[in-house]
C-alpha cells in the first residue's frame, strides 16, 4: 500500500517516458492536482494503473487542442486510486466515449470509469472531456 499521489507518480513516471515526445510536439502540458484522498493509502494494481493511464492520456492528447493542457486530479475512493483526467478539446457526444477513451476496454479490465463531455458550444470557457477512473 502507498499514498494515492505516490502511486500515481510512480505509474506516471513509467508512462511519461513513452508519451512525453508526443505531448511536447503538440505543446500540451500535464496539470497535476491533488483532490480528496490524495494523501490516503490505497491498494491498486500498479501494472493496471500504468496500462490504463497510458491509454487514457493518449486519448486525452488526441482530443486536446494544441498549446493547452491535460488536467489530472489524483485522489482516492474507498481505499482505491481515483483519477480524473480532463482534456481541452471541443467535447464529444456520448457515443464517442467508448472508442476514443476506451471506456469499454477499461471496464473489461475491471476498472470503474465515467466519462463526461463539456461541449465547446455549451461551455465556451471550459470545454473538453473528463473521465474519472477508480482502480
Amino acid at each position: 500500500m502507498m499514498k494515492a499521489i505516490d502511486l500515481y507518480t510512480k505509474c506516471f513516471t513509467q508512462v511519461w517516458r513513452d508519451l512525453s515526445p508526443d505531448f511536447s510536439e503538440k505543446e500540451v502540458e500535464i496539470d497535476l492536482n491533488e483532490s480528496k484522498g490524495a494523501q490516503e493509502e490505497v491498494s491498486s494494481d500498479v501494472d493496471l494503473v500504468e496500462r490504463a493511464l497510458a491509454l487514457v492520456l493518449k486519448s486525452a492528447l488526441t482530443q486536446t487542442l494544441r498549446g493547452t493542457e491535460v488536467r489530472v486530479s489524483v485522489g482516492s475512493s474507498e481505499g482505491k486510486l481515483a483519477l480524473c483526467i480532463r482534456d481541452h478539446g471541443p467535447g464529444m457526444e456520448d457515443h464517442q466515449f467508448a472508442p476514443l477513451y476506451s471506456t469499454d476496454k477499461l471496464q473489461q479490465w475491471g476498472i470503474t470509469c465515467k466519462a463526461k463531455s463539456h461541449k465547446f458550444d455549451e461551455f465556451p470557457d471550459d470545454h473538453g472531456t473528463s473521465i474519472t477512473i477508480i482502480f
